[in-house]
């Protein structure tokens, strides 16, 4: 059965009439009021003030100490406070661990700790994501027994030294404005212990 002319065009209408608010009601606006984010943290960002920072490393005696005493497995923590973008102080704690070399003698084959407590002055260029550092400071190193004593290093019966160094450092800061990791290298000197840092 066929519909008349003026019936069918209402029928075929109705559906594209219902379909038009729809397309016109899902279009989207965009206005763009800003420049992109730099993908690069900003150093005037960074987090400033408090701060600690943790280490692990190998530490490696110079001067007399060096041959008998084996490079050692080390590890640190540091807290201090940051009071510009290129001035902190801190304090320092570390520790290692190392194994003695005194060919045909008792002292051979020992294990001798070495704890270090420091403060610190640090003075940093921050470049973008990066931070050049260098530190100075001094304190204070215990050794875990008188076997460097009994070798003739020290003097008889010493297991506290004073002790002063720096080092240099380069950061590398994440896109979270809390945390960075680098790489460091100090040298410090000993002053009980014969030559050697």
């Amino acid at each position: 059965m066929r519909l008349p002319r003026s019936t069918r065009l209402p029928l075929l209408a109705s559906p594209l009439l219902a379909v038009l608010p729809l397309l016109y009601s899902g279009s989207a606006r965009a206005q763009i009021v800003n420049e992109p984010a730099n993908p690069y943290p900003e150093p005037n960002k960074f987090a400033h003030g408090l701060y600690a920072e943790a280490d692990a490393g190998m530490v490696r005696f110079t001067g007399d100490a060096g041959p008998a005493l084996g490079t050692g497995v080390g590890m640190g923590v540091r807290v201090g406070y940051e009071f510009f973008r290129w001035l902190a102080i801190g304090v320092r704690g570390a520790g290692s661990t190392h194994t003695t070399h005194f060919p045909m003698q008792p002292q051979d084959g020992q294990l001798l700790q070495l704890l270090v407590v420091t403060g610190e002055l640090k003075l940093t260029i921050p470049i973008r994501q990066w931070a050049i550092f260098g530190f100075a400071g001094g304190g204070r190193a215990r050794l875990s027994s008188n076997l460097l004593g009994t070798a003739g290093l020290t003097e008889p019966n010493v297991r506290q030294t004073n002790l002063f160094g720096g080092g240099l450092g380069v950061d590398y800061h994440t896109r979270s404005r809390h945390f960075s990791f680098g790489l460091v290298g100090d040298f410090n000197r000993l002053v009980r212990l014969q030559n050697s840092g």
